[in-house]
C-alpha cells in the first residue's frame, strides 16, 4: 500500500513540474505563450500602398475590422435560406465538398450540401462559384487596375461542427469573414521555420495536421513553447492580411462563409508602384465593382491547364512513385532521387495527388484537383521548377561565360515555357 502511495506521490509530482515548466502543455494551440497581437484598424481597408510596400514585402499581418458592413449583399450572407432566396438557382449548383471523416471530396448539389453540412463534418473551399461573383464586391485595395492580374479568389463554407485547421499558405492571403466568428492564431515560418515541419503533415490533406491543435504535446513539440503567436479574433464584416508562408490556425464555434483572396507574392512585389500610388492617391473604392466583372481567364489568375499537365503524366502509365520522380527526373535533366531538398518537394507534391495513399495515382484522383488544392499544386510545381533550375545554374558556374550565357538563355525560357502551361 505505501509502494503505491509512493507511486502515485511521484507520478502527482512529475505531473506539477512539468505543468509548471511547460504552462502550455496539453493546451490549445497559441493559447499559451509569447502571445503577440496583431495590428488592427476599423472601418477601413488597409491602404493599398502601404500594402504593397509595407505589410506584404515585410510580411506583416493586419486586420481591418467591419469593412464589409456597408456592402450591399453583406446581409444576404447571414443564413442560410437568405442566400436561397436572394440567389436564384443556387441549389441546383453542382459543386464539390470536403468530408473530413474520410478525407474525401463529393460532388452534390449545393442545396443537398445546406441541408447537411451543419450536421455532417462537410464543408466546402472551392474557387468562387459563378453564382456568387457578382454578389461579392472586389476589396478596395485589390481594386487597382495593377493588381488585377495577381490575385484568384476563393470561398470557404463550413458547419458548427467542423474540426480546427492548420493551414499554411503559399499566397499572400486576404480572407474576409461574411458569417459567424473566427480566432485566429498566426505563426511566422520564415522566423521560426521549424514550426512548419512540426505543425504541417508531409501529406497534407483538407488542412489537417499530423498533431493535435487542441492539445499541444511541449514534450513533443518543446520548440513550440519559445514561439510568438500572433492571434486575433474575426467576427462577420472583418477582413485579415494573412502573409504568405504564415501558418495559421482557425476554429470556427459556429457556421462561417470567408472569401479568402490569395495573391501570388513574387506577382506582387513586380507589380507597377507608379500605378499602386495613384491608385491610393485617389483612394477610390467602387462598391459596384464584383468579382463578375473581373476577367480571371485573361489575367491568368486561374490554372486550368495544370491539371492537363498533370493528366498527361497518369496517361503516360507514371501513376507510380518511382515513374514520376523518373519522369520528371528525365523532363529536367535532373536527378531530383539524389537531392533532398528536391525530393522532398516531389513527396509534399506526390502525397497531395495520391488521395487515397495507395501509391498510385489514377483518373479519379486528378478529378478531385480543384480550387486551392489547384492553386497549392502549382506552387509546388514551380517550386520544384525553380529549385532546380537554381542548382543546375550553381553547377554550370565553372564554365565559360560564354557558355553560362546560352546555358542561362535555354534555363530562363524553359521556366517561363512552364509559367506558360500552368
Amino acid at each position: 500500500m505505501n509502494s503505491l502511495l509512493l507511486v502515485l506521490l511521484v507520478a502527482l509530482v512529475n505531473l506539477n513540474v512539468s505543468s509548471q515548466s511547460n504552462p502550455g502543455h496539453l493546451k490549445p494551440f497559441g493559447s499559451v505563450g509569447s502571445l503577440v497581437n496583431i495590428e488592427e484598424i476599423r472601418g477601413n481597408y488597409v491602404d493599398i500602398l502601404k500594402l504593397f510596400t509595407y505589410y506584404l514585402p515585410r510580411s506583416e499581418p493586419i486586420v481591418c475590422r467591419r469593412v464589409l458592413v456597408n456592402e450591399e449583399s453583406f446581409d444576404m450572407w447571414k443564413t442560410d435560406e437568405k442566400l436561397e432566396n436572394e440567389i436564384r438557382g443556387l441549389a441546383k449548383v453542382n459543386i464539390y465538398v470536403d468530408s473530413l471523416s474520410n478525407s474525401q471530396r463529393i460532388q452534390m448539389k449545393f442545396g443537398e450540401f445546406l441541408d447537411r453540412y451543419q450536421n455532417e463534418p462537410l464543408y466546402f473551399a472551392d474557387n468562387v462559384p459563378d453564382i456568387f461573383r457578382s454578389h461579392l464586391t472586389v476589396p478596395q485595395p485589390l481594386q487597382c487596375p495593377a493588381v488585377l492580374p495577381v490575385f484568384q479568389s476563393a470561398v470557404l463554407m463550413n458547419g458548427i461542427n467542423s474540426p480546427p485547421l492548420m493551414m499554411n499558405e503559399e499566397y499572400d492571403s486576404l480572407v474576409c469573414l461574411f458569417r459567424g466568428n473566427k480566432p485566429f492564431v498566426l505563426v511566422n515560418t520564415n522566423k521560426y521555420p521549424d514550426t512548419r515541419q512540426i505543425v504541417m503533415t508531409d501529406n497534407q490533406q483538407a488542412g489537417r495536421s499530423h498533431f493535435n491543435p487542441d492539445k499541444v504535446n511541449f514534450n513533443q513539440f518543446p520548440m513550440l513553447k519559445d514561439v510568438d503567436y500572433h492571434v486575433t479574433n474575426l467576427t462577420a464584416g472583418d477582413c485579415i492580411f494573412i502573409p504568405v508562408h504564415w501558418i495559421f490556425h482557425e476554429r470556427s464555434f459556429d457556421s462561417t462563409i470567408a472569401v479568402v483572396y490569395s495573391i501570388h507574392h513574387k506577382q506582387a512585389l513586380n507589380v507597377d508602384l507608379n500605378e499602386i500610388q495613384t491608385c491610393s492617391n485617389s483612394n477610390k473604392y467602387d462598391r459596384s465593382f464584383t468579382l463578375d466583372q473581373v476577367d480571371f481567364s485573361s489575367t491568368g489568375n486561374e490554372a486550368p491547364s495544370l491539371k492537363d499537365v498533370i493528366i498527361n503524366l497518369v496517361k503516360s502509365n507514371s501513376n507510380t512513385y518511382d515513374k514520376w520522380l523518373e519522369t520528371l527526373s528525365r523532363y529536367l535533366s535532373f536527378d531530383m532521387s539524389s537531392d533532398v531538398e528536391t525530393a522532398a518537394i516531389f513527396d509534399e507534391l506526390y502525397g497531395i495527388l495520391d488521395h487515397d495513399g495507395n501509391g498510385e495515382i489514377v483518373m479519379s484522383e486528378i478529378d478531385l484537383i480543384d480550387g486551392p488544392h489547384q492553386h497549392h499544386l502549382s506552387d509546388l510545381l514551380y517550386e520544384m521548377f525553380e529549385l532546380v533550375d537554381r542548382k543546375q545554374k550553381n553547377k554550370s558556374s565553372k564554365k565559360s561565360p560564354a557558355q553560362k550565357e546560352i546555358d542561362e538563355a535555354d534555363e530562363h525560357l524553359h521556366l517561363e515555357n512552364y509559367k506558360t502551361d500552368l
